[in-house]
């Protein structure tokens, strides 16, 4: 198995000093690097790209918002998981924007970290039980208007309502009940919002709503 090589990118050095000597036994992870600054990182980017990037909001000098966004401008492909103390949803909204991977907060387990990190660099998003029940609490609805322009990947209404509906946390039983239709045509929606937005579950389905603008807070 091909070892991830991790890069971290915090304003803590006892945090980062943490990071270091819990993934010094871990055969799977590596850490590679690290800047104390998104400053830092810019002026001296790592030798060799890393296969993932854990990214803390809070800094000095430029978030990590600002920080993911820049990257993700000239290496689209960089995986970023950020890696914070904030469960805001405006936080959130805005990694989601900026290109970030994945978020997790600081107060997870080390395994849950781990997982993390092997589903963002295998392609995947992550967001942690607390981000998703923060996001799932937090979205309001469908904004009609805007999503006019922004809803590239051509879903109908029924499948925006239903997608509404699944971020909000309803079940196909349950959505099928409100929409007054049978729990399998729901399921076949669903597949095929799946398919239209390349999400693999229910948190690449929020993360797209996110992203899109298809829901507002």
């Amino acid at each position: 198995m091909k070892t991830i090589k991790l890069f971290l990118i915090d304003d803590h050095k006892l945090f980062i000093k943490g990071i270091r000597s819990i993934f010094e036994e871990n055969r799977e992870i590596e850490v590679i690097g690290h800047a104390f600054s998104a400053e830092e990182y810019l002026g001296n980017p790592p030798d060799v790209d890393p296969d993932i990037i854990l990214m803390d909001i809070n800094m000095p000098d430029m978030t990590g918002i600002e920080l993911t966004r820049i990257i993700k401008e000239t290496n689209p492909k960089m995986k970023i998981l950020a890696l914070t103390m904030f469960e805001d949803i405006l936080y959130i909204q805005k990694m989601v924007h900026s290109g970030a991977n994945g978020y997790i907060l600081k107060s997870a387990d080390m395994q849950v970290l781990v997982d993390a990190i092997k589903t963002v660099v295998n392609g995947g998003t992550f967001l942690d039980d607390e981000i998703q029940q923060t996001i799932l609490e937090k979205v309001g609805t469908i904004d009609s208007e805007h999503f006019k322009d922004l809803n590239q990947n051509k879903l109908s209404k029924r499948e925006l309502e239903i997608l509404f509906l699944i971020t909000k946390e309803f079940s196909n039983a349950q959505i099928a009940e409100k929409l007054f239709i049978s729990e399998r045509t729901v399921e076949t929606h669903r597949k095929n919002i799946m398919a239209k937005t390349k999400s693999r579950n229910t948190v690449g389905l929020v993360k797209h709503a996110i992203r899109e603008g298809l829901v507002y807070f």
